[in-house]
């Protein structure tokens, strides 16, 4: 007993013997992380140079050759696909109407061409109702159908478009007057202190506040409509409630809600988002374009795709995603003193994943037709394949088409 006790003494008088023999000098294990990634970022910039030259050369003398070559094809391809959305758009409506109001499809033909007439004829609240209208049929009549949303995205910009099935010429419906558009950019530049003296002017003001909620849902920009509404007197917001209609009055209220709820939202991600911009702070630091002035060609474009990514994660607060980005960035320009043995650890193994996504990216180029495009000797064999791919697009198209047009011809013709 008293021979461990003297060892224990000799141990605490020693400076040469370790107080904590556990714990081992963290050297030798940042040498090898620093040599692991620095053989992975190596190899992740000799798979990015590949790519960078295969988009730069190949694909691009491939695209420029393919649309020079196709150019007619091409051309029609596009003026389908355009027309079928249109007409598969207004399909959906015409079955839809059919089987609600217990009606043969040339009357419900008849019946959105009179909707049409009322949408042409009437102001911009009724366009807006009627918008709204054919939003929410196109919506149910797509449920009803039993449509997925990936099936249901390529016709939603259609969705409310009857000028080009009922008018040749739709001119008229083009958006919004020039004073319009002047009035909408001047609301969104200026603040909310702005607005409220712009409604407060004598007589003039219920005209403005008026006319800013029809532009903003002309544009449907309901943060606008939202920043309106709450700026405006509540003398203003009764007496334009006063005689919409129900179904109107109600979509409004929702907007409104959900634009509070928005604001709501955004004030307690600001509250609580001081590490985020703390962190984007370093990153500008690193990434900003203004920060690489003098720098090699490389390092600004390896910065411009970085500072990419970091405006887009931090438009969505993403805080995890953005210390991610800080520890690849560091670890690639070797700055691992900066880190601790855990973040060398985390970072280690973001570049591992980072070039396994870029080995399966670069996988993916060998098999298309671009690839080694600007070596090859001759290009029929290759010209016989993308001809082929096209008419197997086209001709499903052209016949489609011609059906859809058929009928609606039929119904256009019936009396």
């Amino acid at each position: 007993m008293h021979h461990d006790l003297h060892n224990v003494d000799d141990g605490l008088s020693n400076p040469h013997v370790p107080l904590f023999p556990s714990v081992a000098d963290d050297q030798k294990i940042r040498k090898d992380l620093f040599s692991a990634s620095s053989e992975l970022i190596r190899k992740i910039r000799r798979l990015e140079k590949d790519h960078a030259d295969f988009l730069l050369c190949d694909q691009t003398m491939y695209q420029d050759w393919h649309a020079l070559t196709f150019r007619e094809e091409l051309q029609e391809l596009e003026m389908l696909e355009k027309r079928h959305r249109i007409l598969t758009t207004f399909e959906v409506h015409l079955n839809h109407v059919a089987a609600t109001s217990k009606v043969s499809r040339h009357q419900a033909y008849n019946m959105l061409k009179e909707e049409e007439g009322q949408y042409q004829a009437g102001d911009d609240v009724w366009k807006f109702v009627i918008d709204n209208l054919r939003k929410s049929r196109f919506h149910a009549a797509t449920l009803d159908s039993g449509l997925s949303s990936e099936s249901r995205k390529p016709l939603e910009s259609a969705a409310v478009d009857f000028a080009e099935v009922f008018f040749k010429d739709d001119s008229l419906l083009s958006g919004l007057k020039r004073r319009a558009r002047s009035v909408y950019h001047y609301l969104n530049d200026i603040d909310d202190g702005k607005m409220v003296q712009h409604m407060e002017v004598p007589l003039a003001g219920y005209r403005l506040f008026r006319e800013s909620l029809q532009i903003a849902m002309k544009c449907g920009d309901w943060r606008l409509l939202g920043r309106v509404w709450k700026t405006a007197n509540p003398a203003y917001q009764q007496r334009y409630l006063r005689n919409m209609p129900l179904h109107l009055k109600k979509f409004m209220q929702r907007i409104i809600a959900e634009n509070e709820r928005e604001e709501a939202l955004e004030d307690q991600q600001t509250q609580g988002s001081g590490e985020l911009r703390d962190t984007y702070q370093k990153l500008m630091r690193i990434l900003h374009p203004d920060k690489q002035t003098g720098e090699t060609f490389e390092r600004q474009q390896w910065a411009s795709v970085k500072w990419q990514r970091v405006q887009d994660v931090f438009a969505e607060q993403n805080l995890e995603s953005l210390k991610r980005i800080e520890l690849v960035c560091r670890a690639e320009l070797g700055q691992l003193n900066d880190l601790t043995v855990d973040e060398i650890h985390q970072s280690t193994a973001l570049l591992e994943e980072e070039f396994e996504d870029l080995k399966k990216s670069f996988s993916a180029c060998r098999q298309h037709p671009a690839w080694k495009f600007s070596s090859r000797r001759g290009y029929e064999n290759l010209k016989e394949q993308a001809l082929a791919d096209l008419e197997k697009r086209l001709e499903p198209l052209r016949e489609e088409v011609l059906k859809l047009e058929e009928a609606l011809q039929s119904f256009a013709a019936a009396k």
